[in-house]
């Protein structure tokens, strides 16, 4: 019968999850929104859809364990120590600046005990990670000033539900320790989370090299799902939680190049039961407790808005950020976030807080995170330009760049052979270009060259959303599969329509298939093949090079026309060769040991001896066109001659080896 119940349940929620989702999609509303209002609708409190809710609140769970796995993964300890002036700077003082004066408003208005006033202000500190990320990465931010200042400052809040977690059992009634107590069962958590971290440190990477050299996303899917349990599990056993294990798995994996892959292969999970975490959230709301007072709950709902603004701002202030800067980070942090929640549930279950009150905190946090993004999207732009009028000293409004890192760009996907020497080239020429791969090998040779990097599957749209494809110039696949390939080059043109494709392919028989899925160049690696094997054979019969190279324009002129299906005639190829063959230029660099060095062009007489005209002489950068015969060589000077393929091919050996050396094929030419 719960079995029953429970798929019941997970059908309703996925039906009422999708069309939210949409909804809130096209309104450029984070769908965190939706979840929770759905939640009121079909709990215990509204239409009563949902005919097991127990079973409901253990998926959130799973939904709050994947959350914490993936906040973990995102979760940078190299970034955290570039910015830890910053992030503890901003992040410490909004904790301060919002906790203290809640703790002391909360039990001098409403009478609280201590220990309740403690955890109400830490957790009314707390901001909506997930609602202020999905506003900040949508209004392209996340390079800003104010939108690293923010992300810092929840950063830090993200680190801060760990201990918060820690404290809730020690607060509760039914443990009444002193502050020593308290102090030293602080220290050993945290001991035990180090030793858990150290100690997955050691033993994860060595698994997770083994596992890449596979190639296999689900081998490395298979790993993920382990390392998250056998942490859980391990944290568990040591008096934490499980979501604890999870957030210590994420942050181990945040550092390893597989991170973005694991990202996107645990997203639908997590988005999935996060889902699920916020609907059993609104569940737990009693809508009748707010409609009975209504007001207040607003008014208290506005007043913590307002005071975490006016807090959050102050601490970015003091820090020395501008005016505006600090607005937009307090406007952005004005609301409590899903953590306060999800530790508001933990201090019920321990009987810190009893039902009404649980009740009036899940009522005002879920109406301030209604609220926020309405008031960031409408009101932020008016409110920071008034302010800044009145507190900014110069007149002057500060915006900041909110430029990408990588832009007109290449993405090199795979990093073969074809691709080390493509990001060689491009290295040199000074071309920005990032490499994307899902070889775990590949990777770790890129990373030891210095080159930006990417792990992941180049035929994934996050993946390449991340790589920068919407500013990239250029993207060029290198796959040896065609089918891989032909997937990529619908992918990247859906994407970006001008971003130019250019692909590699191991069979001239596939490049009108890929010129069809959208490939702007196609370079059949059979085909150039045979034309580099017909080239060296002639370079071997000492066939000048500028002779080899018109061939190689007609045969490349020829076939890749075949391969379109363009039909070239005899005649017009011959058209084609009499053109390109008939005359043409070529240059000669004069070399310090060449026996033209310091003679003049009368004592050369290239035009007798060999047929060809000299058009110009290159000196110093500077062009001297039909030069007198007095003319004396220097090492370093470039002869353009022009002439027949005969006569050029003589001219050259004449000035590569002296008139002596030619004379016999001379004679037999006069």
């Amino acid at each position: 019968m719960n079995e029953n119940h429970l798929i019941q349940d997970l059908t309703i929620l996925l039906l009422v999850s999708l069309p939210i989702n949409v909804l809130f999609h096209r309104l450029k509303l984070p769908s965190v929104i939706g979840y929770l209002i759905a939640g009121i609708l079909i709990g215990p409190h509204g239409l009563q859809l949902i005919g097991d809710p127990e079973s409901v609140e253990s998926l959130a769970e799973i939904g709050v364990v994947l959350l914490l796995f993936v906040i973990g993964l995102e979760f940078s300890v190299a970034h955290l120590l570039r910015n830890l002036a910053q992030i503890l700077g901003v992040g410490s003082l909004q904790i301060i600046f919002t906790a203290v004066p809640f703790i002391l408003l909360i039990e001098w208005y409403f009478k609280l005990p201590i220990n309740q006033s403690i955890f109400l202000g830490l957790a009314a500190a707390l901001s909506s990670t997930a609602i202020v990320l999905k506003i900040i990465t949508d209004e392209a931010e996340l390079d800003a000033v104010h939108g690293k200042t923010t992300v810092g400052a929840l950063l830090f809040q993200d680190v801060c539900v760990v201990p918060l977690m820690l404290i809730v059992p020690l607060l509760s009634p039914s443990n009444e320790p002193g502050a020593g107590h308290i102090v030293l069962a602080l220290l050993e958590s945290m001991v035990a989370v180090v030793v858990i971290f150290l100690l997955s440190r050691k033993i994860v990477p060595r698994f997770l090299n083994a596992i890449s050299k596979t190639g296999s996303k689900e081998h490395l899917t298979l790993l993920t799902i382990l390392i998250i349990l056998a942490t859980g599990w391990i944290s568990e056993s040591l008096g934490l939680t499980l979501a604890m294990g999870a957030f210590i798995a994420g942050l181990i994996l945040s550092e390893s190049e597989f991170s973005y892959q694991i990202i996107l292969d645990a997203l639908p999970l997590k988005d999935y039961f996060v889902s699920i975490f916020f609907i059993s959230i609104g569940m737990l709301l009693n809508s009748s407790i707010l409609f009975d007072s209504f007001f207040l709950y607003l008014g208290l709902t506005l007043l913590v808005i307002f005071l975490k603004a006016i807090f959050a701002t102050a601490a970015a202030w003091c820090m020395k950020f501008s005016f505006r800067v600090s607005a937009l980070v307090g406007i952005r942090l004005a609301q409590i976030g899903e953590f306060s929640l999800l530790v508001a549930g933990m201090a019920r279950d321990s009987r810190l807080l009893d039902e009404p009150l649980f009740q009036s905190f899940l009522i005002v946090s879920i109406a301030s995170m209604l609220l926020s993004p309405l008031i960031i999207q409408y009101l932020t732009n008016t409110t920071v330009s008034f302010l800044s009028r009145i507190f900014t000293t110069d007149g002057t409004a500060e915006y900041e760049s909110k430029a990408s890192p990588l832009a007109n760009h290449v993405i090199i996907a795979g990093y073969g052979l074809g691709g080390r020497h493509l990001s060689q080239v491009l290295q040199e020429t000074h071309v920005s270009f990032i490499v994307v791969d899902l070889d775990g090998e590949s990777i770790k040779q890129a990373v030891a060259d210095g080159v930006k990097t990417l792990f992941g599957d180049a035929t994934h749209r996050d993946i390449l959303r991340r790589a920068g494809i919407d500013s990239a110039k250029m993207i060029v696949f290198l796959f040896s599969d065609s089918a891989l390939t032909e997937q990529g080059v619908k992918l990247a043109k859906n994407l970006n329509p001008d971003i130019y494709v250019m692909v590699r392919t191991h069979y001239a028989n596939k490049v009108e298939l890929l010129r069809t899925a959208g490939a702007d160049q196609v370079v059949p690696e059979e085909f150039e093949t045979s034309i580099e094997i017909f080239s060296r054979v002639l370079r071997e019969y000492r066939i000048p090079n500028n002779i080899i190279e018109q061939q190689i324009e007609l045969i490349r002129l020829e076939g890749y026309a075949m391969f379109r299906g363009v039909s070239i005639t005899t005649e017009a190829l011959g058209k084609y060769s009499h053109y390109l063959t008939a005359s043409l230029t070529e240059s000669y660099h004069v070399l310090d040991d060449a026996w033209i060095n310091g003679k003049t062009l009368r004592e050369i007489s290239l035009e007798e001896t060999a047929g060809v005209s000299l058009l110009a002489i290159v000196r110093n950068r500077k062009v001297q066109a039909h030069p007198p015969e007095d003319f004396r060589l220097q090492h370093r000077d470039i002869l353009i001659i022009f002439g027949s393929h005969v006569q050029l091919d003589k001219g050259m050996r004449i000035l590569r080896d002296g008139p002596e050396q030619n004379k016999p094929s001379s004679s037999k030419e006069g």
